[in-house]
């Protein structure tokens, strides 16, 4: 990553070149490609580059904005663009065309919309979208994930240039008044982000890791430091300390991604340990009061000194690109080995340290090849994209907006400087842009299409049986394309998604009409004028059998009602996210549910999953929940019947590890003859010998209750795999497509009323 100023050269205010400060930033990105590469998890370098970017940022940009012959806003924002979107640009380019040759069609759509996202300095918003989209969490790796560090960056230092232009023209650019208004509002503004850090870290951790709210802090406090210390002579006492001081910020910041969980702890008050660090390895690079190097410290002891050799001098060059370069080269490099292997793993490129992912041997390999590779890279792409398209001197402030071919001369002087044709550089840019941001609206558009037209063509029970290969012994064909299509299925949810009939994380109501509440029209599905009506309630694992429900729904004339809401279940008080944080809309929303079905019991009972595995990483075996059991108890007492669903499997390797059957069949690893390659998992992996329900609602409860398990249509007696009768049965790691949930109708109807009369029906 890197700051903004035109010279790659850190500057102090007092304009000496602060060598050390670039090879803090070389330490920064090393820490972030080891530890991404053989670690797999968050190291400190991104906040230390957050933290010496506003070092660099607020000051001279609070002096631009007072001086009357600065830049204007839109010079400096233009500036920041020039120095960093050609880069990004050929990095998204470059690795969106080897991913699209490499992946298969399921991940293709996914893949641009991540491409556009990084074009628009919006990755961090897509990502804190898509995984707040619980149904939508795979084990798959974003090629662009990284990104969002830049996103925030840019947000940020583009809402600070407006603020900082606009007090500047509101109070007349007055030196003084100017400046005090200004340092006040960054320490307000810094100390409030952190505030408000401290408070989303409690309660929505996925959204405050990628929000610009929640990391401002950082880089507002990098402001702050900048402003009132950096270059500043330090006094003669302290100088026995510099050496300590800056090893010392140095320990702080390479320990930090080894004790802590950044992903789980950032930006909040954790975050102040690697700060810290690079606060005392700036300060211990300033000069000393009557020091000859004052302004200079060019030459220094310690940590210092060590950062001003060549290596680190190198690194903190090419560390933007470094950064840029990395990651899509780990996630590539790690898939590709992985499906050559012929191996299925649970963890996905970039999910962990390779040596993990791959075993020792594969993963040495691949982490040497893509650090090398990633260094080479960034080194041509500093010398021949970077250096030439930095902006030196100062812009003709009357032209920038009177004169589009002002605009385009400034972008070519830098080409005509490295030698390069300018036209063909920045043409290729625009249509590059162009292309990747039409891309992903346009197989969305594609994708969609082929979706419809894949789901309306009837399924041949003689050639895709589905759960009756299983419960009817039924032989297979073989050379049969899965159904349906990997590519296609991973984001097909059941119809209650689409009309708004699921409580989203916010929600704390029970969402009884479509549009979340706005829509007169009742979410109802099965026979929706019939007068009989069962409660289908709970999160994600009740609603997947919504196909099924429906169907069964339609034929006996019952009216299915969805009560739902992400991610959240009836029961356990102590109901978490997804991400491991609190969750008090869920157990608000669980009062209003039970209330709201006590005052309005439906006439068939409510149908509801009844067992979770042991731990909320899927994990097994399956348990009952106490929780459950008052659930049950409660509408027992008031008269309501619970058809008590066992849970599905969550497929996970030995390790337990995510496992995503979708994706495992779209990456060729699946073989039907092969129990080895059934993209599942192991019966007892999740599962107990013994439904754990029936003795919690069993006959000798006395609870009004019929236990339901439907594993015997999903698993054999040792696997549960991912395509059972040529049917893919799982859209992720542990929600069923739609159509293997519609063809377990049959066997839902026989374990509820004794006959399976859809089935009746179908061989009428």
């Amino acid at each position: 990553m890197t700051d903004t100023d035109t010279p790659p050269a850190a500057r102090s205010r007092r304009g000496g070149h602060r060598r050390d400060v670039d090879g803090l930033r070389g330490l920064a990105i090393a820490l972030v490609v080891v530890f991404h590469v053989f670690v797999g998890r968050v190291s400190s370098g991104v906040d230390v580059f957050l933290f010496l970017g506003g070092v660099f940022f607020f000051g001279p940009q609070i002096r631009n904005a007072l001086n009357r012959h600065g830049l204007t806003l839109v010079q400096s924002v233009l500036r920041i663009f020039r120095r960093l979107y050609p880069a990004l640009v050929t990095v998204v380019a470059v690795s969106l065309a080897i991913a699209l040759l490499a992946y298969p069609a399921a991940r293709w759509v996914g893949v641009g919309e991540d491409a556009a996202a990084s074009l628009l300095y919006r990755q961090n918003i897509h990502l804190a979208e898509v995984g707040a989209a619980y149904a939508s969490i795979s084990s798959s790796v974003s090629v662009f994930q990284h990104i969002w560090s830049m996103s925030v960056q840019l947000q940020i230092y583009v809402a600070s240039l407006v603020a900082i232009v606009v007090v500047a023209v509101l109070t007349g650019r007055r030196q003084r008044a100017a400046s005090i208004v200004l340092y006040w509002l960054l320490a307000v503004g810094t100390v409030a982000s952190f505030c408000y850090a401290v408070r989303l870290h409690q309660v929505d951790q996925s959204w405050n890791y990628y929000s610009p709210l929640s990391r401002f802090w950082e880089i507002g406090l990098g402001g702050i430091f900048g402003i009132l210390v950096l270059g500043k002579a330090l006094p003669a006492a302290l100088e026995r300390w510099r050496v300590a001081a800056g090893a010392a910020g140095v320990l702080f910041i390479v320990c930090t991604g080894l004790l802590l969980d950044g992903a789980a702890e950032f930006p909040g008050p954790w975050t102040l340990v690697p700060l810290a660090g690079a606060a005392l390895v700036v300060l211990s690079g300033n000069p000393v009061a009557g020091d000859a190097a004052e302004g200079d410290p060019a030459v220094g002891r310690g940590v210092t000194r060590l950062l001003q050799s060549r290596p680190f001098q190198t690194l903190g060059r090419i560390s933007y690109s470094l950064y840029l370069w990395h990651w899509p080269l780990l996630v590539l490099a790690t898939y590709l080995w992985t499906v050559n292997s012929g191996t299925i793993r649970g963890q996905v490129a970039g999910s962990s340290g390779v040596t993990a992912s791959l075993g020792m041997a594969g993963g040495l390999v691949v982490g040497v090849t893509v650090i090398v590779g990633s260094l080479g890279l960034a080194w041509l792409t500093e010398r021949y994209i970077e250096t030439p398209l930095r902006q030196r001197g100062k812009p003709d402030r009357s032209r920038v907006l009177t004169s589009p071919a002002y605009v385009w001369a400034a972008l070519q002087s830098g080409y005509r400087r490295a030698g390069v044709v300018p036209a063909a550089a920045v043409v290729v840019m625009v249509v590059v842009t162009g292309l990747v941001l039409a891309s992903g609206p346009a197989a969305s558009r594609a994708d969609d299409h082929r979706r419809a037209e894949l789901l309306a063509q009837p399924i041949d029970p003689g050639r895709y049986p589905g759960p009756d290969a299983l419960l009817r012994q039924i032989p297979l064909p073989t050379r049969v394309e899965v159904r349906p299509n990997p590519s296609f299925e991973g984001d097909a949810q059941p119809a209650t998604q689409a009309d708004g009939c699921v409580g989203r994380y916010e929600d704390t109501d029970v969402i009884r009409t479509r549009d979340f509440n706005a829509s007169a029209q009742s979410c109802a599905y099965g026979d929706t004028a019939a007068k009989r009506t069962i409660y289908l309630v709970g999160g994600s694992h009740s609603e997947q059998l919504l196909p099924a429900l429906d169907a069964i729904g339609r034929d006996r004339h019952l009216g299915i009602v969805p009560i739902l809401k992400l991610g959240c279940v009836l029961g356990p008080s102590d109901q978490m996210k997804w991400d491991g944080h609190e969750y008090p809309e869920c157990v608000e929303w669980d009062r209003n549910v039970r209330r709201y079905i006590l005052d309005n019991p439906p006439t068939d009972g409510v149908f509801m999953t009844t067992t979770r595995p042991t731990t909320d990483k899927g994990e097994g075996p399956d348990i009952v929940p106490g929780g459950y059991v008052d659930v049950v108890r409660t509408f027992s007492a008031a008269g309501i019947h619970t058809w008590s669903v066992r849970d599905t499997p969550w497929i996970r390797d030995a390790d337990g590890n995510e496992i995503d059957p979708r994706l495992c069949v779209a990456d060729g690893f699946y073989r039907q003859s092969d129990p080895a390659k059934d993209c599942g998992t192991a019966r007892n992996q999740t599962l107990a010998p013994q439904n754990p329900a029936l003795e919690a609602f069993g006959p000798a409860s006395g609870l009004r209750a019929t236990n339901i398990d439907l594993t015997d249509a999903l698993c054999t007696e040792k696997r549960c795999p991912g395509v059972v009768g040529n049917v893919l049965v799982y859209r992720d790691d542990d929600h069923l497509t739609t159509v293997y949930s519609g063809m377990l109708a049959g066997e839902l109807e026989r374990q509820m009323y004794g006959r399976d009369d859809l089935s009746d029906h179908r061989d009428d």
